[in-house]
């Protein structure tokens, strides 16, 4: 043994290796095997769609990956995105639905308390539609004069 040091660690190191195989690691759940809620559900789904956004940014970038593979990724992510904001969309909506539902009085009836709701959500719609149409009424007039 040329290296009584090494051969030291070395030893400590195989003597510990088992004790290391049995250690508990703590287990990630995929979290939309766990969300139970509509909203949990969103919420999980944009967060994994957000860490595959990164991966796949990182793999674009990457000069090491085939160009079929980045094409294909281009391919996934121009369908993804579109289907993620809108998810996103509907979940901002889901949520001031359900706030402005649990804001009624609770001592109203149950179809009361939906009425109003949804009174509320044509309110809010309204005013999203008036809110968009100027800046999409400027798009259009500018693509009509190509």
């Amino acid at each position: 043994m040329r290296n009584p040091l090494r051969t030291m660690a070395l030893a400590i190191a195989l003597v510990s290796m088992p004790a290391c195989a049995a250690m508990e690691i703590p287990k990630f759940e995929n979290p939309l095997s766990v969300a139970r809620t509509a909203d949990q559900k969103a919420y999980a789904l944009l967060a994994s769609y957000a860490a595959v956004l990164e991966e796949a940014t990182d793999l674009v970038r990457d000069p090491l990956v085939p160009t079929p593979v980045k094409q294909a990724l281009v391919r996934a992510e121009r369908v993804a995105t579109p289907a993620a904001e809108t998810l996103r969309i509907a979940l901002v909506g889901y949520l001031h639905a359900r706030a402005d539902y649990e804001a009624i009085a609770k001592d109203r009836p149950t179809h009361e308390r939906a009425a109003a709701m949804l009174a509320i959500a044509a309110v809010r719609l309204d005013e999203a539609f008036a809110a968009a149409r100027a800046p999409l009424g400027e798009f259009a007039a500018i693509a009509q004069r190509k």
